[in-house]
Parts: C-alpha cells; sequence; structure tokens
C-alpha cells in the first residue's frame, strides 16, 4: 500500500548546522570526545524528560550543552512529529492558506525550533507559497538565540519567511503575549509543561482563551509525548474544550468532531500515533554506545479548529488504526476507530492473501486512515472482517521521505 502523501525530511544542512556549533563551542575536543560529551548529556535530557518531568528554566533551556546536545540527537525526533502532525492539519483536515498575504504561525514552547520550522517545510511541501511569518515564544531566551541563528542560516530552507522570537513564561504570560491572529498555533510537548500544575478545568479554560487567537479557518495543532495518563488527559481536555464552545470541532485524530473512546482507564490501548522514521548519520553515530529508539517516534496528537471536520460518513467503515498490525496463524488484524466515534477490531484472513499482500498491510501504521470501498462483515457489533485486501481504500498513509 503505497503512502498517499511524503514528509519532509529534516534537512542534512540543518543536522550539519547543530554539528558545527558544537564544533565550535568546544573547539579542543576531539570527535570522540566531543560525542562522549553530547551523550552523556542526552542521558539526563531523557530522563529529565520521561522520569523526573522537570521543566523549569535553569532544567533544559539554561544551559549551552543541553540545547546543543538536544539540537544534535532531539531535533530530528521532534521535527518528525511535527510534520506528520501539522501534515495532517494541513492536508487531511482541509486547511486552506490565505488567498493574500502572511501565514502567521505560533509555537508555543518553541525551545530551538524544530516544530515551528518544520511547520514551514510542510507549508512549502504542499506547494503553498505565501509569506511566512513564525512567531516563537519560549522562557528560554538562549534558545530563542539559537532559534534565530539556525533560522538565518537556513535561509535557503526556509525562503520568503521571517522569524519574531519573544522570550515569556507561557504558565503566567500567554494572554499578554498572544493577542494577534493566527492560522497556525503549535504546543509541540509544551501543552504538559505550561499546564503541569493546574487542574484539567484550568487547562480547559486555557486552551480556550487561546482559541480565540485563532483566525476562522486556523488550526490548533497538540503534540504530547506517549504516555498513557498524558496522552488520556489531552484527549479529555480537548473533548472538554469542544464540548464547551459549540464554535470549536475536535478536527483530529478522529472523526466528526468525535472524542476519543480510550480516554478510559479500562482501555486496552491509548490515543498516540506510532511512526517509522529513518534518522540522519549523525544522529546514528551519537546513539550507537546509547541504544535509545531512533527508528520511530511515538506521540499523542489533537487538532482544533472552528471549521466543521470534513468526514461526513459516520461508518465503520472508515476508520483510524489505533493499534499495533497483528499477524497472527490465521490472520491480520488490527483495532480502529470508525468515523462513528467507536473501536472495532478490523481482521482479514491471510488464507485470501498472497505474500505481497500481506507485506503491504504490514506496511500500515498506528495512526493511518482508511477506508473499506465495499461490504464487510460483521462477525459481533466490535468485530469486523474485510473480505479482501483490495477493498482498503487507502485515505491518509503519511511516510518521512528516506533521502
Amino acid at each position: 500500500m503505497k503512502p498517499t502523501i511524503w514528509l519532509p525530511r529534516l534537512p542534512e544542512e540543518i543536522q550539519n548546522w547543530w554539528w558545527d556549533t558544537a564544533k565550535e563551542k568546544w573547539p579542543n575536543l576531539g570527535e570522540e570526545k566531543l560525542l562522549n560529551l553530547l551523550r552523556a548529556e542526552i542521558v539526563q535530557l531523557s530522563d529529565r524528560f520521561n522520569k523526573v518531568r522537570s521543566f523549569t528554566a535553569s532544567s533544559y533551556g539554561g544551559r549551552d550543552l543541553s540545547i546543543i546536545a538536544y539540537g544534535n540527537f532531539y531535533f530530528y525526533k521532534t521535527w518528525t512529529i511535527a510534520s506528520f502532525a501539522v501534515t495532517e492539519a494541513l492536508s487531511r483536515c482541509k486547511w486552506q492558506a490565505p488567498k493574500k498575504g502572511p501565514i502567521r504561525i505560533l509555537d508555543l514552547g518553541s525551545g530551538s525550533g524544530a516544530s515551528g520550522m518544520a511547520c514551514i517545510s510542510c507549508i512549502r511541501r504542499l506547494g503553498i507559497e505565501n509569506p511566512v511569518e513564525l512567531h516563537a515564544l519560549d522562557y528560554s531566551g538562549k534558545s530563542l538565540n539559537y532559534l534565530k541563528d539556525l533560522f538565518r542560516c537556513s535561509n535557503s530552507i526556509h525562503y520568503n519567511a521571517k522569524i519574531i522570537a519573544r522570550r515569556c513564561d507561557l504558565r503566567f504570560e500567554t494572554n499578554q503575549n498572544v493577542r494577534s491572529k493566527y492560522d497556525i498555533i503549535l504546543l509541540g510537548f509544551s501543552l504538559n509543561e505550561i499546564n503541569q500544575d493546574q487542574e484539567s478545568f484550568q487547562c480547559v479554560e486555557w486552551i480556550q482563551e487561546l482559541s480565540d487567537s485563532l483566525k476562522g479557518s486556523g488550526r490548533l495543532v497538540i503534540t504530547e509525548p506517549a504516555e498513557v495518563e498524558t496522552c488520556r488527559n489531552l484527549q479529555s481536555i480537548m473533548s472538554m474544550v469542544a464540548e464547551q464552545n459549540p464554535n470549536l470541532f475536535l478536527q483530529a485524530p478522529y472523526f466528526n468532531g468525535k472524542s476519543c473512546p480510550m480516554m478510559l482507564d479500562n482501555s486496552k490501548y491509548f490515543s498516540h500515533e506510532v511512526r517509522r522514521c529513518s534518522p540522519l548519520n549523525m544522529v546514528e553515530k551519537i546513539n550507537r554506545s546509547l541504544n535509545l529508539e531512533i527508528r520511530e517516534v511515538k506521540f499523542g496528537l489533537s487538532i482544533l479548529g472552528f471549521e466543521k471536520p470534513c468526514v461526513e460518513t459516520s461508518t465503520a467503515g472508515f476508520f483510524r488504526i489505533i493499534s499495533p498490525i497483528r499477524k497472527r496463524k490465521g490472520t491480520i488484524s488490527f483495532l480502529g476507530v470508525g468515523s462513528d466515534g467507536k473501536e472495532y477490531q478490523y481482521e482479514l484472513q491471510r488464507r485470501e492473501l498472497n505474500k505481497f499482500e500481506e507485506k503491504k498491510l504490514l506496511f500500515l501504521e498506528r495512526g493511518d486512515v482508511l477506508e473499506i470501498a465495499g461490504d464487510w462483515l460483521e462477525l459481533s457489533d466490535k468485530q469486523i472482517r474485510i473480505p479482501q485486501n483490495t477493498l482498503i481504500n487507502p485515505i491518509y498513509i503519511p511516510r518521512i521521505e528516506s533521502s
């Protein structure tokens, strides 16, 4: 099954800039010593983000070593995740660029700029030539300085675009700093940090206020770490936002404004994407002694907007994959959420498939959107058998280009 859209890979030019920056910062270190310096900091960053969950200004954005280590190793992951999320907002969710004037992007908690710069790259990949304004807000002035330097040095990639960077603490100053209207608002792994000490209702109020800065045709794109509690909390909060404001609609991950059916604690799975990716050579080199996961990205996703969702059908036959693809003795199966908002198990019998057809099905990923173009068998109210592989119509199968 072929991809329906190719997403831009992190350019070598950007990856090289981060490595050159490291060499300029520590010119007396040979390559292996410099790699080991970055590796030690990357381990601490991994623990900080995944175990300690410490998001103070001094925990990341106040140290050159932390920022440069992040840039050399994690920048590509954040870029890749943002590319998946933004491309869905712009393509499957049928966003329309302004007919004239600039596209205005607001990147909240921008850090050194991976999400915002990926957003610009995705806009250009879709053939949209409007001027772009990237407004980047972060508590770390040091991170913003790196972002501005990187932006200037990669002008050939982000042509006809300019950046406006402002330092602020989004936990307290968002309303004062976000007063304009934007076409795209990004919250890349920052919602849980900004609202880490708040109750759910406070976070709902915060997003409601933030949506006032969204244009009528705009999209609010949120990505979060692929952790059970974080992702269920995200889907719960976004569901409450949509319920309390009849003018706001859930555009993704599910359809027709439907909430995630996996918000409950007893659900087998939780709502998140799992996507394959191909890291650049420098990331491979750094990872040789770390053995961290670099060949796939996992993230929670939510997209909000004022326009009604574009899927008109309400059926089990139009669905998003929400589980791994399972190859068993007699079947290939996976779970999905239909455009009716319900969870189903989909299966195909392997005796009906040749090896090439099996390979195409195993190519699918958690997050792909498919449609059954024909009749299916309802084995139960939650179990569906697809009679033939040829009945599966790919609607949205994004993949990162390999080179």
